[in-house]
């Protein structure tokens, strides 16, 4: 008797006459199938080696290339957005455009599905972020496809991962950003991760097919990591987290520190943490500036340790999104520099001489009596 229970599997072929069915097969054919497309994928260490494989093109700065899964995740009103709709501007533009310092390679097509905001509200962002994508920035809007079709959009349904799949297709788009994960696979349960299993593979699907696709999710209740299961970290290859700025406070627009917390592109000194400063242009009101600054890893690791006054480096090293090892070689560094003391295991922030004797000059000034 077979260790297979036998099952019939009727495929169809699509024909200028129709659709006719193809010949059935037991599930005993179907592992054979199997066992064959296995062996043929199957390579010596020697052969892997010698077979060519092309390497996937940059898209934007050296942290985003084709067939990418990446998450950029924020609290809300952070900024995520903003930042999210000019790196999809960017890469439809083309070389010659950049956002901060991330250079954009060839042009792509963008399909930008909204799943949160008003229509007016994107149509004025895009809008405020003047910059001519000649027709690859595509709009997938969630009002808009409830006005024309009364019809929602939710990707954990199977049938919308298809049907976006054949139109992301049909567009000839390379670029998905999906705004926001909340908002578009609505029945998802966050925090459990096999709920995450409904979703995985149709984005896996996408990625072998060469489309990059950009997730946009909210921070966790602590912001270090993205609200619900790690699990989706697994495949990603970076995640992106916008933190608060370091220089100051946004009058108007938005301004935060974007830094990766996982990148398998690059090294992760080539992608230094950049402030941003989304702000009004004075000059066109209507139109929005893009401001920005890196942000020294030295200068991260001391602002960093002066708010927590003493911490260990697990604790430096996920604030600031780096390596154990190196958060310890950041405060070696801050040690020549006198202002950290390294105890143990343990690093403590003490404001150099320097700094205490300008800062004891200020209180004087201003009348401030130390305690």
């Amino acid at each position: 008797m077979s260790r297979f229970i036998e099952e019939e599997i009727v495929p169809t072929i699509q024909t200028t006459s129709g659709i006719i069915p193809t010949p059935t097969k037991t599930t005993e054919e179907l592992v054979a199938d199997m066992v064959g497309y296995l062996a043929k994928s199957t390579l010596s260490a020697e052969n892997l080696r010698g077979k060519k494989v092309e390497q996937r093109p940059r898209l934007l700065g050296e942290w985003l290339r084709l067939g990418d899964l990446g998450f950029l995740f924020a609290p809300r009103g952070r900024g995520k957005t903003w930042l999210s709709m000019a790196i999809a501007k960017a890469l439809a533009s083309g070389k010659g455009a950049s956002v901060g310092g991330w250079l954009a390679q060839e042009s792509q097509v963008v399909l930008y599905v909204d799943g949160e905001m008003n229509i007016d509200e994107t149509t004025r962002r895009e809008s405020a972020l003047a910059q001519d994508t000649q027709g690859r920035l595509l709009f997938l809007h969630h009002d808009l496809l409830f006005m024309e079709n009364c019809r929602s959009l939710n990707l954990t349904d199977p049938i919308t991962q298809a049907a976006l799949s054949q139109h992301i297709l049909n567009s000839k788009a390379s670029v998905l950003m999906l705004d926001n994960l909340s908002s578009l696979f609505y029945g998802l349960k966050e925090n459990e991760a096999d709920g995450w299993e409904k979703v995985l593979p149709w984005l896996l699907d996408l990625r072998r097919k060469g489309v990059a696709v950009i997730i946009v999710h909210h921070s966790g209740v602590d912001g270090t990591r993205m609200r619900g299961t790690t699990k989706r970290e697994d495949h990603a290859h970076w995640v992106l987290r916008l933190d608060e700025p370091q220089t100051g406070d946004a009058d108007d627009g938005a301004r935060f520190l974007a830094k990766f917390i996982k990148c398998r592109n690059c090294p992760q000194k080539e992608v230094p943490p950049i402030e941003f400063y989304f702000r009004p242009n004075p000059m066109k009101p209507a139109e929005t500036l893009i401001e920005w600054q890196v942000i020294d890893s030295v200068e991260q690791f001391k602002i960093s340790l002066e708010k927590f006054g003493t911490a260990n480096a697990t604790e430096i090293s996920e604030d600031i999104g780096c390596s154990k090892s190196y958060a310890s070689k950041l405060s070696r560094q801050g040690v020549r520099e006198g202002w950290c003391v390294i105890e143990g295991r343990n690093y403590t922030f003490q404001m150099p001489s320097t700094d205490l004797h300008r800062l004891n000059k200020k209180n004087r000034e201003e009348g401030i009596v130390p305690l």
